[in-house]
């Protein structure tokens, strides 16, 4: 299949960020489109009209598209460690409690827009959001097939503080992914 002609006209256009802050149907169906496009459908949520309604709506959480012009490629979703704690001991009882600890469920990114620096642009995003809120730590369930457990390891180089191989992550179609925590500094 011939890759259309608007990722190569394109392919040079600045991506750019953009904080969710409130609730519009909009957002929830740019994030439900998003999810059909970048995931298998035993990765997605089955009420993932309900779930997303909940995290747009929930104001811990850090909600964030990647944008190219007007369009939305991109999305990622962090919310508090611990409010994600009972859903991630099912699939990795070793995961423990951390107060003040971001944990990003997800990133969401189409495949004509990847390669592009969107991913790091997303992630340094949520990481300068949570400093406002007084939050410096972070951590990740990272895919290892797509290499995002190698773009944080170099994203956040120097700044992890822990991190362990999981041979099959259920949620990720029993993919090998890496738990990584890190404290965030600012200097990228």
């Amino acid at each position: 299949m011939e890759k259309s002609s608007f990722g190569k006209e394109n392919a040079n256009l600045e991506q750019n960020v953009e904080i969710v802050n409130e609730f519009s149907e909009d957002s929830l169906a740019a994030i439900l489109d998003l999810e059909k496009k970048c995931f298998p459908a035993d990765w997605q949520y089955e009420d993932a009209d309900d779930y997303y309604r909940k995290m747009l709506n929930d104001k811990e959480n850090i909600n964030i598209f990647l944008k190219q012009n007007a369009a939305i490629v991109g999305y990622a979703l962090a919310k508090p460690l611990n409010n994600a704690l009972s859903d991630l001991m099912k699939y990795d009882p070793e995961i423990q409690s951390i107060d003040n600890n971001l944990y990003i469920e997800t990133i969401q990114v189409l495949d004509q827009f990847r390669g592009k620096g969107g991913a790091k642009k997303i992630l340094l995003e949520i990481c300068n959001e949570a400093l406002k809120r007084g939050i410096v730590d972070f951590s990740i369930h990272a895919r290892k097939s797509n290499g995002l457990n190698l773009k944080l390891r170099k994203i956040f180089d120097g700044m992890i503080t822990k991190h362990r191989q999981i041979e099959s992550w259920e949620p990720g179609g029993g993919e090998p992914y890496e738990y990584m925590e890190w404290s965030y500094k600012k200097n990228n």
